[in-house]
């Protein structure tokens, strides 16, 4: 596992040092009471199994964190190896070393398991040296696999890579293939660029990397999930969670970042197998908690029930049109912002949905309307006064676009003509709200 001193910095989920900010971090959290999660989504009803993958993608820079994460795994809760018992699996792609490129390795699935209280593990299958795992193909194949494999009553998947929600392929890595040319004021801390959607992986000795785009990744899962957890940055956005309302019972996600060592998979599988049904947000809480207290990063996590997106959808819609002006006037600066400026990145592109809403003039009516539809969507927000250099304060726990307006190249808080562009074509939350018209 890569250890940084203090003097050099901190690494994260979307590959980047940032300088160390001594915090003092407070809890705000929130969560639905009486929450009863029926999780029975799985197309094998006679089936009493439950199976977790966890899909890590990490020919890159976590590489060794993953690794570290999957030895964390076979420290905690591992179902036995009975024909009913539960299922634990882990489709898995890391470098030999840090940033090792050069030397192409194996992608594997696993299953762990224990007998007699020991921790064993069986190899499935390889696939060829070489493999890239980030993308839509692979994600499908892994998961009709573990279907045809193992029949189970439901089936859960965590995903671990580089992420960056909603944002065009490659769009962080080299946003002058879009833009044309950076704008605006450029970032004051130098930082590898993040990455596009779910998903990074080099191949070519490095030369070259493949990334998944949202609509992609959405379109690539082949049957209902009982619940995504991402540990990867970025993913509490509305617009991630809409794209996959169809293909999972529940998202687990951050809106901001999330650090490189993730989430805590020592308890992960007691929470998401080990209880009757899967515990998603204790497996959320767990994540929160480790962070807590730090003084260098925060946390911010959110968990949505896919099933109760449309409604806010509606509210939304409503209220996007009802402010519209009040949204392309607004100054971005004073809405909570969740993303920071790093690399070639010239702008902010994760708002806080309830806040954007807020400043561009909504009525405590409306507002009170929004919270209604966000209080039946989201099952469990946690976030700390700051992650980071960013202060968390106006936190709903799901971000939003905000879009580009006329004079859009004068700062930063807001998104640009070609964003809006993509925004309207690719992204189906826009058709659901008409958010950028």
């Amino acid at each position: 596992m890569l250890t940084l001193s203090v003097c050099s910095g901190v690494f994260m989920k979307n590959g980047r040092f940032i300088p160390l900010l001594f915090l003092l971090l407070a809890v705000l959290s929130c969560q639905r009471d009486g929450l009863d999660l029926t999780l029975t989504v799985g197309p094998y009803g006679k089936e009493t199994r439950k199976v977790m993958l966890l899909y890590e993608a990490g020919f890159n820079s976590l590489g060794g964190y993953i690794s570290a994460n999957i030895a964390a795994l076979q420290e905690g809760y591992l179902p036995g190896n009975g024909r009913n018992d539960d299922i634990l699996l882990v489709f898995s792609h890391v470098t030999r070393s840090y940033r090792n490129y050069a030397k192409e390795t194996e992608p594997a699935l696993i299953r762990l398991y224990q007998v007699g209280g020991e921790p064993r593990s069986d190899t499935l299958q390889v696939w060829p040296a070489g493999t890239s795992v980030a993308n839509a193909p692979m994600v499908t194949e892994v998961l009709d696999l573990v279907r045809e494999t193992f029949p189970a009553s439901g089936y859960g998947a965590v995903f671990s890579s580089h992420a960056s929600g909603w944002l065009p392929d490659d769009y962080y890595s080299n946003p002058k293939k879009y833009e044309g040319k950076d704008r605006g004021r450029g970032s004051i801390y130098w930082t590898p660029p993040r990455l596009n959607s779910f998903g990074q992986e080099y191949y070519a000795a490095g030369t070259k990397k493949e990334e998944i785009e949202l609509h992609d990744f959405a379109a690539a899962i082949p049957y209902k999930l009982d619940y995504i957890l991402f540990d990867a940055c970025l993913m509490a956005s509305v617009e991630v969670a809409w794209q996959l309302r169809d293909v999972c019972a529940y998202i687990g996600a951050a809106p901001c970042e999330i650090p490189a060592a993730g989430f805590n998979y020592k308890t992960l599988a007691h929470h998401l197998l080990e209880q009757k049904i899967p515990d998603l947000q204790g497996a959320c809480a767990d994540y929160f908690a480790q962070y807590e207290h730090d003084s260098t990063y925060g946390a911010a996590i959110t968990m949505v029930d896919c099933s109760r997106l449309d409604p806010l959808a509606s509210v939304c819609r409503v209220l996007f049109d009802r402010y519209h002006e009040g949204i392309l006037n607004l100054k971005g600066e004073n809405v909570q912002v969740y993303d920071r400026l790093m690399g070639g990145k010239q702008y902010l592109a994760f708002f806080d949905l309830k806040d954007l809403l807020r400043e561009a003039g909504a009525s405590e009516s409306d507002l009170a309307d929004l919270q209604s539809a966000l209080d039946e969507a989201i099952v469990y927000e946690a976030h700390t006064p700051r992650f980071i250099e960013l202060h968390l304060d106006r936190c709903c726990g799901l971000s939003v676009y905000l879009p580009a307006y006329p004079d859009y190249k004068a700062d930063v808080w807001h998104g640009t003509a070609f964003l809006d562009g993509f925004y309207k074509e690719n992204v189906a939350w826009n058709e659901a709200t008409q958010l950028v018209r």
